[in-house]
């Protein structure tokens, strides 16, 4: 979700080498794609985030920074809970039930860590759903020629003291587990 800002952050500060303790802005563009994946029993579903909600500058500052690890402060982003598109009113409003987004404006995500190990990258998450906070570790990939960042999120929502609901009678039933694939397009 949002935790995608904080993943390209990440990113422009390796792409320009940063060092300790220095602060920049960064901007997600709207070009950049955030799509929920998730399934029943009996189909799929896709769902995907205003991509017009992703235009906010962050301000993010590098605490540390070596070879192999950048460590991170304040930098945060907050999603919509109710930005969020499933193509279909009932399903978008199940999901956003899911997501307690009459109670819960935002998920929360915060950037800790970016751990770089050969060609591959890993960023250490804070994300914050529901009132619940869990940390994640997120493989991703980054293109430093276009400034993009992608990769895919798996999380369980029992993680976070959510629940699918059951229709018809508990014939259909959503799957605990969902794939939250980011495509994210950076501005510095």
């Amino acid at each position: 979700m949002k935790a995608y800002k904080i993943i390209v952050v990440v990113l422009v500060f390796l792409s320009f080498g940063f060092t300790f303790s220095t602060k920049t802005k960064v901007k997600i563009t709207s070009k950049s794609e955030i799509t929920i994946h998730g399934k029943s029993n009996v189909n799929s579903f896709k769902c995907k985030y205003n991509s017009n909600f992703l235009e906010d500058e962050i301000l993010v500052t590098v605490l540390k920074n070596n070879e192999s690890k950048m460590s991170f402060a304040n930098a945060k982003i907050a999603i919509k809970s109710k930005g969020f598109d499933c193509s279909s009113k009932m399903i978008t409003k199940d999901f956003k039930t899911i997501l307690k987004a009459e109670d819960f404006d935002n998920i929360n995500i915060e950037l800790k860590e970016l751990d770089l190990n050969g060609t591959a990258i890993t960023t250490r998450l804070l994300i914050e759903i529901a009132g619940k906070t869990k940390e994640y570790l997120i493989p991703m990939a980054f293109n430093a020629k276009n400034n993009n960042v992608k990769g895919t999120l798996k999380l369980n929502i029992k993680d976070f003291d959510l629940k699918c609901p059951k229709k018809v009678f508990g014939l259909i039933e959503v799957d605990d587990n969902v794939d939250i694939n980011f495509n994210l397009f950076l501005q510095y």
